[in-house]
């Protein structure tokens, strides 16, 4: 049989198509490869929420296009995003055998290739495209998933689609409109994955917190999380339950009430901010300010003071003066944000950003990023030495002879020294005291 090769960019989302492509694909007897040098085609699960993660996808393409494989692939965001500049890009490349498949389709993608006639070594010059419009999809496909390419966590993909529409941002025409997995079919794969021996449940979705407001009737995400919360209390079991991301908007009181009652969720917060300035964030469209950012921020820090709080921000949005770069810089340091990821603006064409000047020049903007970088470190220094000594439930990543990595329920990644005879399970949930710290690193003890 055929030999693939994959590569996923992007987000937690992309990482779980790709996973449930993955076992389609294998069920079906194709065979995965990690070496590109064996691969008979390639499927790229695209990107393109930045110009980086375009650039990349292209230039992925192009070695593989050397390769001369039998088929690529390009799955997903870019071809739903932008089908025309792709397949223009993909004939003057001349890109041999390339094959575009929307978000709808590459879910299909073992069809795809038993219906094209590629594995008898046909060739085609210009590109193939299956895409279809999602303006009006209104269903999540759920996608049942046995393993998730052997990670210690299974994610769970639980809803799809975005309407927010902030100004630079191309996800509502790459993803389409909101969309959730209904309730019972959410509980029914986390039972699954369960079974499976998974200790760690981590939901994700393009915009998480818009989990059931289109389901009739109306749901909202607490009522999902207090019904897992019920599930998880059948398995007399210590599981963690993890979010991807939310939207300060969406800590709502009754989220509060949940994260305040709840044995399980792990207190890991990923709630983006984007800037700190009033006046830059009406002009990304972004429904909150910077106080409601602080408000919300420590409420939640007063449930968790020992939780990671993670954020995006943006800098270098058009117009963006120092006094809106001093407002950010204030907001992070009043937080409790302890982990940022700090994106450079990135004009994405088609959206109202990409016209709003003036732009702010590159070399500001390198230094204004680095700044805050060295700001997140220094907030993520200060967070892990006052986790030394602190006890925390942790789940068991990777496992050599003498040590074992492991993922802490509030996101501190640290190694474990096993002592002679102890037996640790890959993707089980223990506990851990954190014992030292060597960088970026903590070093814990199994209890």
């Amino acid at each position: 049989m055929k030999k693939f090769f994959i590569k996923t960019l992007g987000c937690k989302v992309n990482q779980v198509e790709s996973a449930y492509i993955v076992e389609k694909l294998t069920k079906k007897g194709y065979i995965l490869t990690e070496k590109e040098e064996e691969a008979d085609f390639f499927i790229l699960n695209s990107c393109i929420v930045t110009a980086r993660a375009e650039a990349e996808g292209r230039k992925l393409i192009k070695r593989w296009n050397k390769l001369n494989p039998d088929l690529i692939i390009v799955a997903g965001c870019y071809p739903q995003a932008y089908p025309d500049n792709l397949k223009g890009w993909g004939e003057k490349a001349q890109i041999k055998n390339l094959l575009l498949l929307g978000q709808k389709e590459k879910l299909k993608i073992d069809i795809f290739l038993e219906e094209l006639p590629f594995l008898k070594g046909y060739t085609f010059s210009e590109p193939e495209v299956f895409i279809e419009g999602l303006s009006k999809e209104k269903e999540v496909e759920a996608l049942f998933i046995e393993r998730y390419f052997s990670r210690s966590r299974a994610f769970i993909k639980i809803q799809d689609g975005c309407d927010q529409f902030c100004s630079y941002c191309i996800v509502p025409y790459s993803r389409g409109t909101p969309r959730s997995l209904p309730l019972e079919k959410v509980l029914a794969e986390i039972e699954k994955v369960l079974l499976a021996g998974y200790e760690e449940i981590v939901l994700t979705g393009i915009h998480l917190g818009q989990w059931g407001k289109d389901l009739m009737p109306k749901q909202n995400l607490p009522d999902l999380l207090w019904e897992i919360e019920k599930l998880f209390e059948k398995q007399k079991k210590d599981l963690i339950l993890r979010l991807s991301s939310l939207e300060v908007t969406e800590i709502t009181p009754e989220f509060l009430e949940f994260a305040k009652s709840s044995a399980f969720l792990a207190p890991h917060f990923h709630i983006p901010l984007q800037s700190g300035s009033d006046r830059i964030l009406a002009l990304m469209n972004r429904h909150y300010t910077a106080k409601d950012y602080l408000i919300v921020l420590e409420k939640l820090y007063n449930l968790y003071p020992q939780a990671t709080f993670g954020a995006d921000v943006i800098v270098g949005f058009p117009s963006e003066d120092e006094w809106d770069f001093q407002k950010t810089k204030e907001v992070i340091e009043k937080s409790p944000l302890n982990w940022l990821h700090v994106f450079p603006f990135s004009p994405r064409p088609g959206t109202q950003a990409e016209k709003i000047t003036p732009k702010v020049p590159p070399e500001i903007i390198k230094s204004r990023v680095n700044f805050l970088k060295n700001l997140g470190s220094q907030k993520r220094e200060v967070f892990l030495s006052q986790e030394v000594g602190q006890i925390r439930r942790a789940v068991v990543e990777t496992i050599k002879e003498t040590e074992a990595q492991a993922l802490s329920e509030n996101y501190i990644s640290h190694k474990i020294m096993l002592p002679q005879g102890l037996c640790l399970a890959k993707g089980k949930v223990l506990k851990v005291r954190f014992i030292a710290k060597e960088g970026d690193y903590l070093l814990g003890e199994v209890l």
